[in-house]
Parts: C-alpha cells; sequence; structure tokens
C-alpha cells in the first residue's frame, strides 16, 4: 500500500478518508467529511468540503471546489452530498455544488467524464458516463445529464431540464427544454438541427442504427405531430429495440417538453 503523499501546505483534516497513492497540491483545503479513492490526483488550491465521496483514478484541477453548499435561497447548509465516480478528468476552476433537501439531497457525477475548464455543475444535477463538458457550460439546478453526451463551450442547461444520451448541444447555446437522446441541438433558445451523427459514429453505431435513429427523428420531430401521436407512430413503424425504447422512455417522462425542431 502506497501512503497518501500530501504538500506541506495543504489543510487535510485528520478525519478526511484518502485512498491509496492519493496525491493533494499545495494549499488544498479538504474537509472532515471526504473520502477521495485511490489513484485520484488533486492539484493546487483546491476546496473539497461537505459530505463529499469521490471515486478512484480521477485528476482534479487547481482552484475547483466540490462540495460547497447549494446557491439556492431555500439552503440553509444541510448535511447534503456530493457524489464523483472514478477516471473523471476535471480541469480548473470547476464548480461541484452539493444537493438540497428540496431536490434529491445529492450531486452526482458518474465515471469517464471530461469536465472541462470553469464548468459548473448546480445543486442536485445528475450527469451520467463519457460525457465531454466543455469550457464554461453551465448546468443549473437538477438538470439530469445522460451518458455519451457533448457540450460546446459557453452553452447553458435551464433549472430541470434532461439531456439524453448521445445528444450534444453547441457552443453558446441554451436549452429551455429537454433535449432528446442522439439529438444535435444549437442557438440561443436552442433547436434541433438534426442527429448527432458524428456522436453516434465515435461511439460505435452502426449504419443501420444510424438509419434506424434518423427514421426516428423523421417521424417525432418533422411531420408535425403532437408529442403523443408522434410516439404512436414510433411504434407502429419503427422496430423494436433499445435505441427505440432510449428514445420513448426519455420523451415519455418529460415534463418541461421537448426541444423542438428549427
Amino acid at each position: 500500500m502506497t501512503s497518501p503523499q500530501i504538500h506541506p501546505t495543504a489543510l487535510v483534516d485528520a478525519a478526511a478518508t484518502l485512498g491509496e497513492n492519493v496525491t493533494i497540491g499545495p494549499y488544498t483545503i479538504i474537509g472532515p467529511e471526504v473520502t477521495i479513492g485511490s489513484h485520484t490526483s488533486i492539484e493546487n488550491h483546491v476546496t473539497i468540503k461537505g459530505k463529499t465521496r469521490i471515486g478512484e483514478h480521477n485528476s482534479i484541477g487547481p482552484y475547483t471546489s466540490i462540495g460547497l453548499s447549494a446557491q439556492d435561497k431555500a439552503h440553509r447548509d444541510e448535511p447534503t452530498a456530493v457524489e464523483i465516480g472514478n477516471h473523471n478528468e476535471i480541469r480548473e476552476y470547476v464548480s461541484i455544488h452539493r444537493g438540497t433537501f428540496g431536490g434529491t439531497g445529492i450531486t452526482k457525477i458518474g465515471s469517464f467524464n471530461q469536465l472541462m475548464v470553469n464548468t459548473h455543475f448546480a445543486h442536485d444535477v445528475s450527469v451520467g458516463d463519457h460525457c465531454m463538458v466543455t469550457n464554461s457550460t453551465t448546468l443549473a439546478g437538477h438538470v439530469q445529464m445522460g451518458s455519451y453526451v457533448v457540450t460546446g463551450g459557453m452553452s447553458g442547461f435551464h433549472q430541470f431540464c434532461r439531456i439524453g444520451d448521445y445528444a450534444m448541444l453547441g457552443g453558446y447555446s441554451v436549452a429551455y427544454q429537454d433535449i432528446a437522446p442522439y439529438m444535435l441541438c444549437t442557438g440561443h433558445r436552442a433547436q434541433i438541427l438534426g442527429l448527432n451523427k458524428v456522436g453516434l459514429e465515435r461511439n460505435g453505431f452502426s449504419s443501420d442504427e444510424i438509419h434506424q435513429i434518423h427514421e426516428i427523428y423523421s417521424i417525432f420531430f418533422c411531420q408535425g405531430l403532437v408529442p403523443q401521436k408522434a410516439l404512436e407512430q414510433l411504434k407502429l413503424k419503427i422496430v423494436p429495440g433499445p435505441i427505440l425504447d432510449r428514445f420513448v422512455s426519455f420523451i415519455s417522462q418529460t415534463s418541461r417538453g421537448i426541444v423542438s425542431k428549427a
């Protein structure tokens, strides 16, 4: 077992739990309720407080803050939590606030994500796995992001929005409603441009699978049908399977409505 390597200027509470081969850089502050998994590297001037659990093999860049109280007027510094998975690259100036009693009570980041400079994850946010969240993207409170999602720089998500698996939001864009799985969106008030075809190809979707997703897109977004009628048509015309199931399940659970076609 390799003991944690802690810089002499770091302030690590004796009650914090550190795994094997954790490294902590200069002037970093680690609170008493924090748990950090093995082989995680934390750079200089990082603050990690609250009931925060961080998994293994993560890298956390300078000036990042994790587990601080929510920016919510109803929040009274309750003992809520942050949970972060494994193999995440968290770059400089990232902020991840903990949950609230008015929400789920926990802010969750999955595994194998790349959280770029100055990205913000507000209270009660959840992020899946293998996402690329680029510079200065902001996720407001209660946003739910699926897996394999990509965001462009300076993009944003309104409170309570949901983003489906394999979707992409372009740079300088803002989503005020849910973004369906597999879709590419952009615009000050985001609208769908079509499939996230490049993202689908990069993640191993076959040409037949992409063709099926295009059929889903055409029926749901291009025929002028109300969502319920469009879902009925999808179930009639598209071969059942996980691709259709993911899309139908996401649409069926929306409360804010779905971002529509440009």
